[in-house]
């Protein structure tokens, strides 16, 4: 797994940026600019995906998990802050479950949700459509935005989604969209916060991850798309000075 930091060992705070299906690390360059020396970043291309993309599988949350869990203990992270986005995110809860001793709090931003995605055939079969399908890609990752999207953002994310293995993307798929982790989840003591976008789809987010957390705090981010942190990354590092 290819990791990339900033900031000193020294550093008080430290955070794990988990980029979400068929993404990579470029999403987090906004927000951890927008951070302050204080924080040390730690951001990964999971297997499969950006610089890890020769990595062989398997592509399930578990592995993910696993392979964040290293990266943590290598570097001496622990207890650290994991920042996920959207399947980013479930894999951040998977990390939580698996090592609670690793995590210090949780902040999930535009998460899938916790249970089953529960995706009609259709729109499974239209998202599958878009693993090694650049132009499907970008047809889909055009509607993720607020209004019209920033072209540098728009490219950062085609490009990631590009370079994305089909079978990395169709397999990590149907581990984050099928996994069922809210009985898990709702034993767990971690702080948390939940970011909703509000042009994303904020009642599930609330509904199948923050009230499914006994600790969690959610928020709802006024005028912001499923990518959040391309389009508003000094509201995101605000977000994150809270923990």
């Amino acid at each position: 797994m290819q990791v990339f930091e900033r900031g000193s060992d020294s550093s008080a705070a430290r955070l794990l940026f988990v980029h979400g299906w068929q993404g990579d690390h470029t999403v987090w360059e906004g927000v951890i600019n927008a951070l302050g020396p204080q924080y040390r970043c730690v951001a990964v291309d999971l297997p499969g995906f950006g610089a890890s993309r020769d990595a062989g599988g398997p592509y399930t949350l578990e592995r993910f998990a696993a392979g964040l869990l290293e990266v943590i203990e290598e570097r001496a992270l622990a207890p650290v802050v994991v920042v996920g986005h959207s399947m980013g995110a479930k894999i951040a809860l998977r990390l939580a479950i698996d090592a609670p001793e690793a995590v210090s709090s949780l902040v999930l931003i535009a998460p899938v949700p916790a249970t089953p995605a529960d995706f009609s055939e259709k729109g499974a079969a239209g998202l599958r459509a878009t693993c090694g399908d650049p132009e499907a890609a970008r047809k889909w990752l055009r509607r993720l935005f607020a209004g019209e999207p920033d072209p540098h953002a728009l490219e950062l994310v085609c490009a990631a989604a590009a370079q994305t293995p089909r079978d990395a993307g169709l397999e990590s798929f149907e581990s984050w969209s099928n996994a069922d982790l809210s009985e898990a989840v709702r034993a767990m003591t971690a702080p948390a916060v939940v970011v909703a976008p509000e042009s994303d789809n904020p009642e599930m987010q609330e509904q199948k991850v923050a009230a499914l957390l006994p600790n969690a705090r959610f928020v709802v981010l006024p005028g912001a798309g499923h990518y959040a942190m391309l389009e508003q990354p000094a509201e995101i590092a605000k977000i994150l000075s809270w923990v």
